[in-house]
């Protein structure tokens, strides 16, 4: 039995809701999307994998009811491509469905799948509903140090818990071995539901809820929920839902790695810094490895490729180092840090200079976050 749904779509919204789902598709299992048309105004389109669904609502006018899966990945190409005009939707289904816009027109064959790709997301122990503005503070904070090291596996993804002390307090710690970053947010979001349950997201995830931030009024809010038992983690607002399988095991005892005491502190100039560690990075070997060389009122930061080229650059200290010592780091890494680092200073701290140093910026409005950079050899 052939079932019709013809619709008038706005082409924005038909290609901004093929981008919310875009994430799932570059996994080699899937390469289609659903539509699904329940009738009372709204098209739903989703697609899941094994580890990650996502779903779109829009609002369209159209007739009949039902539900048809579509190449995705063709079909987003062709939307892109069309101009910004009504665009009129006539499915047959389960046969094809045919796109008319201006001077342009298609037919795309459906998908023969009778699985249906309905993104429900289950109760969770734990519950925060949260300004856009303010989880994607946090989210920049750690997102980037999240390891992708498949021997490794149970340390791909942030730990993500929420603190019920003495205030609540939304924490996130991630790491790729060389450098960690801890974040903790504590405004701009109200707990529905607390528990003390911890789940490790992986970066999949994170960089698709960054994305849809950054699509988003900051003002506008979004519920996270997580849970540590089903190893579900999940984002949701009124047209947007994600849906993440979290990452079992536990995740490295990364306490072990502080400081237990500051005996340097040093602060130093952070867009200086920066801009200096980038222009010696351009003669280092492959590696990447800088050093650095504190000595009273100064840092030497230098790099060579043996034999063919070395750099140096010299920047101020804003307090002089009584007791001169050299480290090494990654200086890609260090950059890395440096680039997320918010205010004018970068302080250092460390227990010896062996150690992994301790790296912290200005004090930002309801985010804390200090981040650790193990040392290397030069």
């Amino acid at each position: 039995m052939t079932m019709h749904v013809q619709a008038e779509m706005n082409r924005d919204l038909l290609v901004s809701s093929l981008n919310a789902v875009a994430a799932v598709q570059t996994e080699g299992e899937v390469g289609w999307v659903q539509f699904s048309f329940p009738g009372d105004g709204q098209v739903v389109v989703s697609a899941t994998s094994h580890n990650m669904s996502l779903k779109s609502t829009f609002a369209c006018k159209y007739n009949g009811s039902g539900n048809m899966k579509v190449s995705g990945k063709q079909l987003s190409e062709y939307v892109r491509q069309l101009p910004g005009e009504t665009l009129q939707w006539n499915a047959e289904i389960p046969q094809r469905v045919s796109i008319k816009c201006g001077r342009s027109s298609a037919k795309f064959n459906l998908v023969q799948d009778p699985v249906s790709a309905d993104v429900t997301v289950p109760k969770m122990n734990c519950q925060v509903k949260i300004k856009v503005g303010s989880l994607e503070r946090w989210l920049n904070c750690f997102r980037d140090f999240v390891s992708v090291d498949d021997t490794r596996f149970y340390a791909n993804g942030a730990l993500i818990w929420l603190e019920n002390t003495n205030g609540l307090i939304l924490h996130a710690v991630a790491s790729d071995s060389l450098r960690l970053a801890k974040a903790e947010l504590t405004d701009g979001f109200l707990a529905e539901a607390v528990n003390s349950d911890q789940v490790l997201v992986p970066k999949k995830a994170l960089d698709e809820l960054k994305r849809y931030c950054s699509t988003v009024n900051a003002e506008s809010e979004i519920l996270i929920q997580w849970d540590q038992q089903s190893l579900y983690f999940s984002a949701q607002a009124d047209d947007y839902v994600l849906l993440s399988r979290s990452i079992s095991g536990k995740y490295p005892p990364y306490q072990a790695a502080l400081p237990k005491e500051q005996n340097i502190v040093l602060s130093v100039d952070q867009k200086s810094l920066l801009e200096s560690v980038r222009r010696v990075l351009l003669f280092a070997e492959k590696n990447r490895i800088i050093k650095m060389k504190f000595d009273g009122p100064a840092i030497e930061v230098q790099s060579h490729t043996q034999g063919l080229k070395e750099g140096e650059e010299v920047v101020e200290l804003k307090t002089p180092v009584s007791d001169p010592f050299d480290v090494c780091f990654n200086g890609s890494m260090l950059a890395g840090i440096l680039t997320c680092i918010k205010g004018s200073e970068a302080k250092f701290s460390w227990e010896n200079p062996s150690r992994p140093v301790k790296i912290t910026g200005d004090a930002q409005s309801g985010v804390s976050v200090f981040f650790l950079l193990v040392p290397t050899r030069f």
